[in-house]
Protein backbone atom coordinates (compact mmCIF):
# COMPACT_ATOMS: atom_id res chain seq x y z
CA UNK A 1 0.00 0.00 0.00
CA UNK A 2 3.17 2.12 1.30
CA UNK A 3 4.10 1.87 -3.05
CA UNK A 4 0.34 2.88 -4.24
CA UNK A 5 -0.27 6.17 -2.05
CA UNK A 6 -0.41 9.93 -2.58
CA UNK A 7 -0.35 12.90 0.11
CA UNK A 8 -2.48 15.49 -0.95
CA UNK A 9 -3.35 19.15 0.82
CA UNK A 10 -6.52 20.19 1.08
CA UNK A 11 -7.05 23.80 2.15
CA UNK A 12 -10.27 24.81 4.74
CA UNK A 13 -13.67 24.25 2.78
CA UNK A 14 -11.96 22.23 -0.11
CA UNK A 15 -14.18 19.39 -1.23
CA UNK A 16 -12.17 15.95 -0.44
CA UNK A 17 -14.36 13.59 -2.08
CA UNK A 18 -18.05 14.79 -3.64
CA UNK A 19 -20.98 12.15 -2.99
CA UNK A 20 -22.57 10.30 -5.96
CA UNK A 21 -18.99 10.04 -7.78
CA UNK A 22 -16.55 6.83 -7.73
CA UNK A 23 -13.17 6.66 -6.16
CA UNK A 24 -10.20 4.66 -6.88
CA UNK A 25 -9.03 5.45 -3.33
CA UNK A 26 -9.60 4.70 0.10
CA UNK A 27 -9.05 8.00 1.73
CA UNK A 28 -6.70 7.96 5.22
CA UNK A 29 -6.49 11.39 6.84
CA UNK A 30 -2.78 11.83 8.40
CA UNK A 31 -3.67 15.41 9.73
CA UNK A 32 -6.38 18.58 10.13
CA UNK A 33 -10.13 17.68 10.15
CA UNK A 34 -12.85 16.88 8.10
CA UNK A 35 -16.62 16.36 7.86
CA UNK A 36 -18.41 13.57 6.74
CA UNK A 37 -21.79 14.45 5.33
CA UNK A 38 -25.35 14.14 3.26
CA UNK A 39 -25.64 16.62 0.78
CA UNK A 40 -29.27 17.53 0.37
CA UNK A 41 -31.08 20.21 -1.95
CA UNK A 42 -30.73 23.56 -1.44
CA UNK A 43 -27.43 23.84 0.13
CA UNK A 44 -29.41 22.09 3.46
CA UNK A 45 -26.61 19.23 4.45
CA UNK A 46 -26.46 16.63 7.35
CA UNK A 47 -23.08 16.26 8.61
CA UNK A 48 -22.69 13.09 10.42
CA UNK A 49 -19.37 12.81 12.06
CA UNK A 50 -16.29 14.97 12.25
CA UNK A 51 -13.11 13.02 11.24
CA UNK A 52 -9.51 13.31 13.05
CA UNK A 53 -5.73 12.62 12.07
CA UNK A 54 -5.52 8.72 12.03
CA UNK A 55 -8.77 7.54 10.69
CA UNK A 56 -10.24 6.67 6.86
CA UNK A 57 -12.38 8.75 5.61
CA UNK A 58 -15.14 7.03 4.95
CA UNK A 59 -15.92 3.37 2.65
CA UNK A 60 -16.31 3.65 -0.92
CA UNK A 61 -19.01 0.85 -2.20
CA UNK A 62 -15.96 -1.25 -2.91
CA UNK A 63 -18.34 -3.98 -4.04
CA UNK A 64 -20.52 -1.87 -6.36
CA UNK A 65 -18.21 0.70 -8.42
CA UNK A 66 -16.71 2.59 -5.91
CA UNK A 67 -19.63 4.80 -5.38
CA UNK A 68 -19.16 7.20 -2.79
CA UNK A 69 -22.48 7.79 -1.07
CA UNK A 70 -21.48 10.65 1.34
CA UNK A 71 -19.31 14.02 0.96
CA UNK A 72 -16.29 15.08 2.56
CA UNK A 73 -14.72 18.36 3.23
CA UNK A 74 -12.39 19.76 5.10
CA UNK A 75 -13.10 22.11 8.03
CA UNK A 76 -9.32 23.14 8.59
CA UNK A 77 -6.37 22.70 6.70
CA UNK A 78 -5.58 19.28 6.40
CA UNK A 79 -3.20 16.34 4.68
CA UNK A 80 -4.88 12.90 3.62
CA UNK A 81 -3.12 9.83 2.30
CA UNK A 82 -4.80 8.31 -0.63
CA UNK A 83 -4.14 4.21 -0.69
CA UNK A 84 -5.63 2.83 -4.45
CA UNK A 85 -8.21 0.85 -3.37
CA UNK A 86 -7.60 -2.20 -5.71
CA UNK A 87 -4.37 -2.94 -4.41
CA UNK A 88 -6.33 -2.46 -0.86
CA UNK A 89 -8.67 -5.11 -1.83
CA UNK A 90 -6.25 -7.29 -3.13
CA UNK A 91 -3.75 -7.14 0.20
CA UNK A 92 -6.85 -7.69 2.39
CA UNK A 93 -8.27 -10.57 0.57
CA UNK A 94 -5.30 -12.25 -0.18
CA UNK A 95 -4.94 -13.25 3.93
CA UNK A 96 -8.30 -14.48 5.10
CA UNK A 97 -7.55 -12.64 8.92
CA UNK A 98 -7.95 -9.01 7.34
CA UNK A 99 -11.10 -9.61 5.77
CA UNK A 100 -13.62 -10.13 8.92
CA UNK A 101 -11.86 -6.92 10.13
CA UNK A 102 -12.72 -5.26 7.16
CA UNK A 103 -16.17 -6.04 7.91
CA UNK A 104 -16.46 -5.38 11.26
CA UNK A 105 -15.07 -1.65 10.68
CA UNK A 106 -18.08 -0.81 8.03
CA UNK A 107 -20.36 -2.67 10.42
CA UNK A 108 -19.62 -0.36 13.12
CA UNK A 109 -19.77 2.42 10.66
CA UNK A 110 -22.70 2.08 9.36
CA UNK A 111 -24.36 1.41 12.98
CA UNK A 112 -22.95 4.37 13.97
CA UNK A 113 -24.71 6.50 10.79
CA UNK A 114 -27.98 4.27 11.56
CA UNK A 115 -28.04 5.53 15.16
CA UNK A 116 -27.36 8.95 13.96
CA UNK A 117 -30.12 9.56 11.38
CA UNK A 118 -32.58 7.95 13.79
CA UNK A 119 -31.66 10.64 16.53
CA UNK A 120 -32.41 13.16 14.16
CA UNK A 121 -35.76 11.59 13.15
CA UNK A 122 -37.11 11.16 16.50
CA UNK A 123 -35.80 13.69 18.69
CA UNK A 124 -37.05 17.50 19.42
CA UNK A 125 -34.49 20.44 18.76
CA UNK A 126 -32.92 20.68 22.25
CA UNK A 127 -32.37 16.92 22.54
CA UNK A 128 -30.35 17.51 18.96
CA UNK A 129 -28.23 20.20 20.18
CA UNK A 130 -27.52 18.67 23.31
CA UNK A 131 -26.11 15.14 21.09
CA UNK A 132 -24.37 18.01 19.19
CA UNK A 133 -22.66 19.20 22.00
CA UNK A 134 -21.60 16.25 24.01
CA UNK A 135 -20.65 14.44 20.72
CA UNK A 136 -17.74 17.71 20.74
CA UNK A 137 -17.07 17.15 24.13
CA UNK A 138 -17.09 13.30 24.33
CA UNK A 139 -15.66 12.62 20.49
CA UNK A 140 -14.18 15.34 19.48
CA UNK A 141 -12.44 17.68 21.84
CA UNK A 142 -12.25 15.96 24.24
CA UNK A 143 -12.79 18.39 27.02
CA UNK A 144 -16.13 20.12 28.45
CA UNK A 145 -14.11 23.79 27.61
CA UNK A 146 -13.42 23.96 23.71
CA UNK A 147 -13.00 26.19 20.94
CA UNK A 148 -15.09 25.19 17.89
CA UNK A 149 -13.15 24.58 14.83
CA UNK A 150 -15.77 24.46 12.80
CA UNK A 151 -18.51 27.16 12.03
CA UNK A 152 -22.06 28.04 13.14
CA UNK A 153 -23.61 26.63 10.02
CA UNK A 154 -21.35 23.35 10.56
CA UNK A 155 -22.75 22.66 13.76
CA UNK A 156 -26.61 23.23 13.02
CA UNK A 157 -25.95 21.13 10.09
CA UNK A 158 -24.43 18.28 12.83
CA UNK A 159 -27.63 19.05 15.08
CA UNK A 160 -29.94 18.33 11.80
CA UNK A 161 -31.13 22.48 12.13
CA UNK A 162 -31.56 25.38 10.41
CA UNK A 163 -28.60 28.11 11.93
CA UNK A 164 -31.32 30.57 13.25
CA UNK A 165 -32.93 27.44 15.03
CA UNK A 166 -29.33 26.21 16.85
CA UNK A 167 -28.15 30.20 17.62
CA UNK A 168 -31.91 30.54 19.12
CA UNK A 169 -31.53 27.23 21.14
CA UNK A 170 -27.41 28.15 21.89
CA UNK A 171 -28.80 31.59 23.66
CA UNK A 172 -31.29 29.63 25.97
CA UNK A 173 -28.78 27.19 27.04
CA UNK A 174 -26.96 30.29 27.79
CA UNK A 175 -29.46 32.09 29.38
CA UNK A 176 -30.10 28.71 32.04
CA UNK A 177 -25.91 28.41 32.50
CA UNK A 178 -26.10 25.69 30.84
CA UNK A 179 -22.90 26.71 28.82
CA UNK A 180 -20.95 29.56 28.95
CA UNK A 181 -19.96 30.42 24.94
CA UNK A 182 -17.87 34.13 24.00
CA UNK A 183 -17.26 33.80 20.17
CA UNK A 184 -16.15 30.10 19.00
CA UNK A 185 -15.59 29.49 22.58
CA UNK A 186 -17.72 27.30 24.46
CA UNK A 187 -18.00 26.07 28.02
CA UNK A 188 -20.12 23.31 29.27
CA UNK A 189 -20.91 24.34 32.75
CA UNK A 190 -24.01 21.82 33.17
CA UNK A 191 -23.43 18.33 31.09
CA UNK A 192 -25.14 16.12 33.24
CA UNK A 193 -28.40 18.65 31.76
CA UNK A 194 -27.56 18.23 28.01
CA UNK A 195 -27.12 14.24 28.66
CA UNK A 196 -31.05 14.49 30.26
CA UNK A 197 -32.19 16.78 27.64
CA UNK A 198 -30.53 14.15 25.05
CA UNK A 199 -32.63 11.26 27.11
CA UNK A 200 -35.88 12.51 27.46
CA UNK A 201 -36.00 15.16 24.38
Amino acid sequence: MNKNKTEVDFKTGETIYKQGTSSNYLIFLLNGMAKVLIEGDHDKNLILRLVKPFHILDFPAIFDDNILFRSSVAVMDSRACLIDIDVFKTIVFSNKKYVPLLFKHMNQSQKYYSTRLISLIYKNMEARIADALLYLVNEVYYSRVFTLTISRKDLAELAGMSKESTSRILSQLKEQEILRIKGKNIEVINKKHLEYLSKVG
